[in-house]
């Protein structure tokens, strides 16, 4: 319960988009644990911070359209962490860690997408969509150091 309480925290305090620990918890308590702690843990660090920010901040920080895919790019994190469990070494984590990073883009940016009426639904759309989001992240820090990095930096600790 600490672990979840503390990485929960972790998402309340001022810091750039995306560089908290949960995806490195998840990547990492799949690559520590085969049972249901891989995915409980980060998860719950997500929905106790979620719940808490809609609170403190309002109900669009608890409740929004691309909650679920969030929820699902951690998920599959802690999956790959356990799909690598053989393979504990610095280069998995730093691959794991960039493929999640990667994949977070990917799907979180669709589903802006797919639910939002910012951008067409056409290829053309969803190019626009993942442009806009590279360039979130040129203005608010970068990529790779938000997404990607902090996994690999918040994994060492763990």
């Amino acid at each position: 319960m600490a672990v979840i309480v503390s990485v929960a925290f972790t998402r309340l305090l001022p810091h750039w988009p995306n560089f908290t620990p949960v995806m490195a918890v998840a990547l990492c308590g799949g690559l520590l644990y085969s049972d249901r702690r891989s995915y409980v843990v980060p998860l719950m660090a997500m929905i106790l911070s979620d719940i808490a920010m809609g609170f403190a901040f309002g109900i669009e920080y608890a409740l929004h359209s691309t909650q679920l895919y969030v929820y699902a790019c951690v998920a599959a994190t802690a999956f790959l962490g356990r799909s690598m469990s053989s393979m504990k070494t610095t280069a998995a984590v730093g691959l794991g860690g960039l493929a999640s990073g990667i994949g977070f883009f990917l799907i979180t940016n669709a589903a802006v997408w797919l639910h939002g009426s910012m951008y067409p639904h056409t290829i053309d759309g969803l190019l626009a969509c993942y442009g806009a989001g590279l360039a979130f992240y040129r203005d608010s820090g970068n990529f790779l150091l938000n997404g990607v990095v902090s996994t690999w930096l918040f994994a060492s600790v763990i």
